[in-house]
């Protein structure tokens, strides 16, 4: 069985255990012209705890 790991702790947990993914993508590289526009997607793990305590004081966006 895979084992994730929380991005934020860092401690381990089983797939099937209540957890969070998020998907990223970095903002477009501009500060080289022969730079990648874009760099890779990653995707995040976390367990909904830390999750949500790292999210508590967010608003929506403006």
């Amino acid at each position: 069985m895979t084992t994730l790991y929380c991005a934020i702790c860092g401690n381990r947990f089983e797939p099937d255990d209540d957890h969070m993914w998020i998907d990223a993508e970095r903002k477009p590289r501009t500060c080289h012209p022969t730079a990648p526009l874009y760099e890779a997607d990653a995707e995040y793990a976390f367990h909904v705890d830390c999750w949500e305590r790292e999210t508590s004081g967010w608003r929506a966006p403006a």
